[in-house]
């Protein structure tokens, strides 16, 4: 599938533009402040139905002063057009109350579930450092936009699973508070989280060992002699009923679901000869090249899973990297629909500047 358009209204600083990409590299050009993540973010949020700013409130998407804004994006797969779209609210249109987020395909209202997949997208920004550094709970959204766009039974499954954590943990806080604790209004709730729960730990599962035992797309800078440079170690939370039962009294004084893939995490580790977390003993430079292997086995999980490519989008990543790996990204991006940002584009190999499509926010 190909990203052929996408038109902007009233999204963070455009309130109406439209932009039209190439088959292969696109490269958006531009001086800070200009928007140029903005257009990457209303792509992610096509393919994801959420946005890749991890502290930005949806609504702060929707231009100043506005109350609807929208996201529309035209996909042609062989000789099929589909046209997507969002549309995002402040919660209300002239006094009266609406959803905060719509999906459409082909101008027909549709549910999350069957708006994602249309369009695929691996997201690669400066910001993704902090996958290495930050907490479990932005590495455990990074999985779920993963996992979201090629398993729709996953998307599912966490929605449900999500629904029932509230559920369980609204019993168990009027639990510690009443001091009556009667487990059996529990049930209902334990077998729903267990049964997605489990499905949940076995999908995040499957990608980290892909992304573990598929050394093909590894960086190839100073490789270990067994051909890896990094691995990921994951730490996944389990739920089932022995666990539940072991943790019953603990839950009741926290109010809380102590066990479950809600509190998974997972490591960057260094690998060949002793093993690092990266997260404590990585250089800045080290963590760099790990969410770089880690995006393009995401690219490559994703082509398997699907049998399609994704968009790649890359957020002033040349900033980042050095000539090598810069040289590395053009390499693996040939015949690839990519659309990159950057500031400068003396930071583009003369050579390369070649074979790219241009857009100059600047002058457009």
């Amino acid at each position: 599938m190909i990203l052929k358009q996408l038109v902007l209204q009233n999204f963070r600083n455009y309130s109406k533009k439209e932009f039209k990409f190439s088959d292969n590299v696109n490269l958006i050009v531009g001086p800070n402040a200009a928007g140029k993540t903005n257009i990457l973010e209303a792509i992610y949020f096509l393919a994801t139905g959420r946005s890749f700013r991890v502290k930005s409130v949806e609504r702060e998407a929707i231009l100043s002063g506005e109350e609807i804004g929208r996201i529309e994006g035209e996909i042609h797969e062989g000789n099929q057009k589909t046209k997507l779209e969002i549309v995002l609210t402040v919660g209300e249109i002239m006094g009266e109350k609406t959803a905060k987020k719509r999906y459409l395909v082909n101008q027909v209202s549709k549910r999350a579930i069957d708006f994602l997949g249309n369009l695929r997208s691996v997201y690669f920004g400066p910001e993704d450092l902090e996958l290495v550094t930050d907490s479990p709970g932005l590495r455990r959204r990074y999985l779920e936009a993963v996992l979201s766009q090629v398993d729709s039974e996953y998307f599912r499954a966490s929605l449900s699973y999500e629904k029932g954590l509230r559920s369980r943990n609204r019993l168990l806080e009027e639990m510690k508070e009443t001091k009556i604790v009667d487990r059996r209004r529990l049930y209902f709730w334990d077998q729903l989280l267990i049964k997605n729960g489990n499905y949940i730990t076995q999908k995040r599962g499957e990608f980290i060992n892909y992304l573990n035992n598929e050394p093909t797309f590894a960086p190839p800078n100073r490789r270990a002699s067994t051909g890896k440079q990094f691995s990921i170690e994951y730490d996944s939370s389990t739920i089932s009923e022995g666990r539940l039962a072991k943790y019953a009294a603990e839950e009741v004084a926290a109010g809380m679901t102590l066990v479950g893939p809600h509190r998974d995490n997972f490591k960057f580790k260094s690998s060949g000869g002793q093993e690092r977390d990266l997260s404590v003993y990585g250089s800045r430079g080290e963590q760099r090249l790990a969410v770089l292997w880690l995006k393009l086995g995401e690219l490559a999980f994703i082509k398997e899973k699907t049998n399609d490519l994704p968009v790649l989008l890359l957020d002033d990543i040349f900033s980042e990297l050095d000539v090598p790996h810069r040289e590395l990204i053009f390499g693996l991006i040939a015949n690839h629909q990519t659309i990159i940002t950057t500031a400068d584009l003396r930071m583009v190999e003369k050579k390369s500047l070649n074979e790219v499509d241009l857009i100059n926010l600047s002058i457009v």
